[in-house]
């Protein structure tokens, strides 16, 4: 999943939100920063965890061909499709119509379901997905960013790369298996 909408994804979490959730006060310029810094990691890590996007918007899924029918999308929830394109014999993007191309359970198992003799369906190519995904951020996925967040500036942790971050603790493991969504199946031939 990647997004290819306009714009950056905002932050889930402000650092005025932050601060006002650990019960902190408002710590300088070059620390908000740093919170900052903190904060989109534990968002990133808490999305991709729990496969909800941090924001609607557009996003791009591929995935390779092989006679099945019906693909279910590895996050949720869908609200629309935008467009499929599936690469030729010399590997670009050939754009598909959409005609009877049908987006079953958006809200909670959302699936790409390709007509019967659907002409882009060849074993060996791959599809490539722009659909409309997000929806309201759930509250427990917040928490889990403000609890990741602030585990990280206890600990003194850096967010450049450096070192490996701790695992997550119990509760913020929590808080995401709450939330999480696994889709039940990938591919079926229906």
């Amino acid at each position: 999943m990647r997004y290819i909408g306009e714009g950056e994804i905002a932050p889930v979490v402000s650092v005025t939100q932050f601060i006002n959730a650990v019960h902190g006060e408002m710590p300088d310029t070059s620390e908000q920063a740093s919170i900052e810094m903190l904060l989109g990691a534990a968002q990133d890590v808490v999305t991709t965890a729990a496969n909800i996007p941090p924001a609607p918007g557009l996003y791009e899924f591929t995935y390779p061909l092989y006679g099945w029918r019906r693909w279910w999308f590895p996050c949720c929830p869908v609200t629309s499709l935008s467009a499929l394109a599936v690469t030729d014999d010399a590997g670009a993007w050939v754009d598909q119509p959409l005609d009877g191309v049908m987006l079953v359970q958006g809200e909670d198992e959302p699936q790409l379901l390709l007509p019967e003799r659907w002409s882009g369906n060849e074993a060996g190519r791959t599809l490539r997905i722009q659909a409309e995904v997000g929806g309201a951020f759930p509250r427990n996925l917040w928490r889990a960013v403000v609890s990741l967040a602030r585990e990280w500036r206890e600990a003194d942790i850096s967010v450049s790369g450096d070192i490996q971050p701790p695992r997550a603790s119990f509760s913020v493991q929590r808080l995401i298996k709450q939330a999480r969504y696994v889709r039940p199946n990938v591919s079926a031939g229906c």
